[in-house]
């Protein structure tokens, strides 16, 4: 037998070997020609795959089981009782023949199919459900006497665990999950009763070797995962026979949800709307991009803890969802069982029904990205069990309703709104989260220099671990005649229409961006540790009167310099001035748009006239983890220091006008990541590393471009992708060859 040992490049090595002793056995003549151009074209095919394979070793698994096969083919072909039939018009398949088969399915295996054209094309990428397919090597298991034992150990798993890892069946195979997101659906059902716990079943299944944990490198924490392929199958199985879902015969959830209770919104699959959905437990969306429902659609769903609406990849314009309208959210009163509600990412929802106040059991209220969300009701604070509410990148927002402050049992609160007058007593203000004493993760968003005067009230969150504030500076927009170029300026008519041009101006004043930071961070967070992260990937939002297509702009595509934003109902048209921008942006006809940004000179007036008193911040002493975004000011905030946050382990700084790190001596940071600072100064590598002696991680990404020190910049010890781990260095320092210590020459 053909031995199938080693690596597969090594077998295609030996195998290509095999076929040159096979090739010289063809017989001389004429007939034998056509033998021997196939025995080269087959050659040449497998040179192809060796190179692939040198490339790619994530089908190390895969390519054996059919390089078994071809191996066997060859070994027959050099056996005793070999003929090559040369007759194509034989009915009997030859040795080469089939051979040629199996190298052909070899050839096409992990390769996207094509379409008429001959172009490879995506069904994922097009929104379309993907068919999983079934790899030998994944038959050969189930069709193995073990796997009968396999549903027998996953079936005798205690049910809480079982409960939990079944839910993995909902999504696509080898599709990269968020931790956090699957935690908030066992909370939904009750599985868990709370983050903590949905914690310890996670690790749990990771211990069992059922999950495949996705780290980074500056997080110890696990954040993403997926699950292989054969597992999945396995689990379809089990949750079939416990009634958790049914599955159709390719392994997605079906329409049939009578027995299981639970729903999957799928492409292909008509809008629920029969007498089981009465009994419905959980609604989830997995591949639908357009939901459509009647009005009436929660008037019986009393029983539902789980409504998963929104997307639950990785912010992408590709995942954009959108409903028709909200009108179907007015029966949200009926819910009465609700504990998860989930709408990320879903476009044509402007505002939330005062009912809301009357889910008295909902726990997590996930509105990112919700682009025409324009009001948060005064009711949400009566949904006093609310622990996790996210409203961050939801653009249209002007304010945050009082009650927000007597929501005592919230933990982690998203995109909290900083920008009306602090005496103002109608909206929320920071120090009215002071009575949240469970509030732990927090992100800001300061959109005026008079509400920055809030940080000053800061220190009173006691038990806040993580905090992200990002700044913009907003200033009034004259409208003038240089603000239109010459032109008559648009009407709101026809901004809202678009364009579908690559311009941000096409966008509806409402949806557009209230910050730069968006602009500082668009790239960086998708690098960023999942679980704490507030900001993904930001996508523009499509006009309500369109549908998302592959028109609409990516926000790190658009003009990241002048920004027209209108702030919630407000008809006064706002200009947002990034202050790091130190030229004016000329209009796409080449003419001067007539808005300038803030010079040096102009940066230290706004620093000098802002409501905000430094020596009054003080920040809570049990912050971990502080993200700085868009910092409007040069100098390091001499509110941060490494006497002042002794627990501070991890420190982002992304976007603004900062120049230095400051002088502090002794920080116990160990992860320090800096992104898309221009005018970065500083000096060198040897005094970031005295100042932060534990540093474990460092990232520098587009830093120091405009500054004097530029090259010193470049010299600190990051990798191409500007990355620097402690680890790294020690294991380099290790591989250096060691220096002989040799007797000094003589002399004479």
């Amino acid at each position: 037998m053909f031995p199938c040992g080693g690596s597969s490049v090594e077998v295609v090595s030996r195998l290509m070997k095999r076929l040159e002793e096979a090739k010289g056995l063809v017989p001389q003549g004429a007939s034998s020609e056509d033998v021997l151009e196939r025995f080269n074209k087959i050659t040449e095919k497998m040179e192809v795959l060796r190179k692939e394979l040198q490339e790619s070793k994530g089908k190390e698994d895969t390519a054996m089981v059919k390089f078994a096969l071809v191996a066997r083919e060859v070994d027959d072909m050099l056996g005793p009782e070999i003929t090559f039939k040369t007759s194509n018009s034989s009915k009997t398949e030859s040795p080469l023949e089939k051979l040629n088969k199996i190298i052909a399915t070899l050839e096409g295996s992990g390769k996207k199919p094509k379409d008429s054209t001959g172009e490879q094309e995506s069904k994922a990428d097009e929104g379309e459900e993907e068919e999983e397919k079934v790899l030998p090597l994944e038959w050969q298991i189930q069709e193995s006497s073990a796997w009968a034992h396999l549903l027998l150990v996953v079936d005798s798993f205690e049910t809480q665990l079982k409960h939990c890892l079944l839910c993995l069946t909902v999504f696509p195979a080898k599709a990269v999950l968020k931790k956090r997101l699957l935690i908030h659906w066992w909370m939904g059902e009750e599985i868990v009763t709370s983050p903590e716990e949905g914690k310890k079943c996670f690790d749990e299944l990771v211990s069992k070797g059922l999950i495949i944990t996705i780290k980074k490198n500056h997080c110890n924490k696990v954040h993403y995962f997926r699950i292989q392929s054969w597992i999945r199958r396995l689990l379809i199985t089990v949750a079939k026979r416990n009634g958790f879902l049914d599955f159709d015969q390719d392994g997605r959830p079906s329409d049939d949800y009578s027995r299981s209770h639970r729903a999957c919104l799928r492409l292909k699959l008509p809008p629920i709307g029969d007498d089981a959905e009465n009994r419905l437990l959980t609604v989830y969306n997995v591949y639908k991009r357009y939901v459509e429902f009647e009005p009436t659609w929660l008037v019986n769903k009393g029983e539902m803890t789980t409504m998963q609406l929104g997307r639950w990849q990785d912010s992408d314009q590709k995942n954009a969802i959108e409903v028709k309208n909200d009108e179907f959210l007015k029966g949200l009163h009926n819910c009465k069982s609700l504990r998860y509600m989930s709408l990320r990412g879903v476009s044509r929802v402007e505002t939330l029904p005062e009912s809301i106040g009357k889910l008295t059991k909902l726990v997590v209220l996930d509105l990112r990205a919700c682009h025409n969300l324009e009001k948060l009701p005064e009711a949400i604070g009566s949904a006093k069990k609310l622990q996790y509410l996210d409203v961050s990148e939801c653009f249209r927002l002007n304010k945050m309703p009082k009650s927000i402050g007597s929501l005592s049992n919230l933990e982690v609160l998203n995109g909290f709104l900083l920008m009306s007058d602090p005496s103002d007593k109608y909206v929320c203000h920071l120090h009215d989260l002071a009575k949240l004493t469970k509030l732990r993760k927090l992100s800001i968003n300061i959109n005026s220099l008079i509400a920055e005067k809030e940080l000053e009230n800061v220190g009173e969150l006691k038990k806040i671990t993580t905090l992200i504030i990002t700044w913009a500076v907003v200033t009034e927009k004259k409208e003038d005649s240089h603000s239109t170029s010459g032109a008559e300026a648009p009407s709101q008519e026809k901004k809202q229409q678009g364009t579908g041009k690559d311009s941000i101006e096409d966008l509806p004043p409402k949806s557009k961006q209230s910050s730069d930071a968006a602009t500082a961070t668009a790239d960086a967070d998708a690098h960023d540790d999942g679980e704490d992260n507030v900001i993904e990937k930001p996508q523009m939002p499509h006009p309500p009167e369109q549908k998302p297509s592959t028109s609409d702009v990516p926000y790190k595509n658009a003009d990241r310099r002048s920004k027209d934003v209108t702030f919630g109902t407000d008809a006064t048209t706002k200009k947002v001035q990034p202050i790091s921008d130190h030229e004016a942006r000329p209009t796409t006809d080449g003419q001067d748009s007539g808005v300038k940004s803030p010079t040096k000179k102009e940066t230290k007036k706004i620093a000098k006239d802002r409501y905000l008193d430094p020596a009054k911040v003080t920040l809570p002493s049990t912050i971990e983890k502080l993200d700085l975004r868009c910092f409007t000011e040069e100098e390091f905030p001499q509110w941060i220091g490494p006497r002042k946050l002794q627990k501070l382990k991890k420190l982002y700084l992304r976007g603004g006008m900062l120049r230095s790190l400051g002088d502090g001596r002794g920080w116990k940071v160990e992860v320090l990541r800096l992104r898309f600072l221009d005018y970065l100064d500083h000096p060198s590598w040897e005094n970031l590393t005295s100042s932060f002696p534990g540093l474990r991680f460092v990232e520098k990404f587009n830093c120091g471009e405009k500054s004097s020190s530029h090259k010193e910049l470049s010299s600190w010890p990051c990798n191409e992708n500007g990355l620097w781990s402690n680890e790294d260095a020690k294991k380099s320092a290790e591989d250096e060859p060691k220096a002989i210590n040799l007797p000094p020459p003589e002399t004479d």
